[in-house]
């Protein structure tokens, strides 16, 4: 998943190149972003003659990225800006990035279109660091297992619950939606009565 940042060049198509990069490629690090800077570049770059978005281009687009392979043995999951998974296993919860209710701010740590234009360092060194590996208990994932993946203002409205089972209360509301409809409604609601910051709101579910 990955969040585009609004005030950016074309950040959905910044996004969507780095969400197709890594499906055809999940070897994260250094070599995979070039890849989605070139996909970008050959697919989104504007017209010289069109200054506006010229400047704009130059500038840079950003955006979060959580991205993640299961296999029976271990989850491996990379992770750079404030777009969270949230691993739920027989009650416990686990994230990454790991992140605390005050972590949450307006200018996280992006991935950027352009080299050298973040406060994401492109070195293998930063890519490692960005990457955490879950291990499975023995015998595999327990059924029932899941790993939610949430942009910032659901994960933010998440975390900041005081207590353990808070957290899993909220992970199971927002998880719990059978059609983008009963999501959205809530989502709408949530926002409306001030419990969700008024932001994009985006999750994927798995369960094992």
């Amino acid at each position: 998943m990955s969040d585009g940042a609004s005030i950016s060049y074309d950040s959905r198509g910044w996004a969507r190149c780095l969400c197709r990069t890594f499906i055809r490629n999940t070897n994260f690090g250094a070599d995979w972003l070039d890849v989605a800077r070139t996909r970008f570049s050959d697919t989104f770059r504007p017209p010289e003659n069109d200054w506006a978005a010229a400047h704009g281009w130059d500038r840079g687009s950003f955006a979060t990225f959580l991205g993640f392979t299961l296999t029976r043995e271990r989850l491996v999951t990379h992770g750079v800006g404030d777009t969270i998974l949230f691993l739920v296993s027989e009650d416990k919860i686990r994230i990454w990035p790991e992140m605390g209710e005050h972590d949450f701010t307006s200018s996280p740590a992006l991935l950027c279109s352009h080299p050298g234009r973040s406060a994401f360092d492109d070195t293998e060194i930063a890519f490692e660091k960005a990457t955490h590996h879950f291990v499975a208990p023995a015998g595999g994932w327990p059924a029932g297992t899941r790993l939610i993946v949430a942009t910032d203002a659901l994960a933010e409205w998440v975390i900041r619950a005081l207590s353990h089972e808070d957290r899993l209360s909220r992970l199971n509301l927002i998880s719990c939606h059978t059609d983008h409809a009963a999501f959205a409604s809530w989502v709408s609601e949530a926002i409306s009565g001030g419990e969700v910051r008024r932001d994009d709101c985006a999750i994927v579910v798995v369960e094992l």
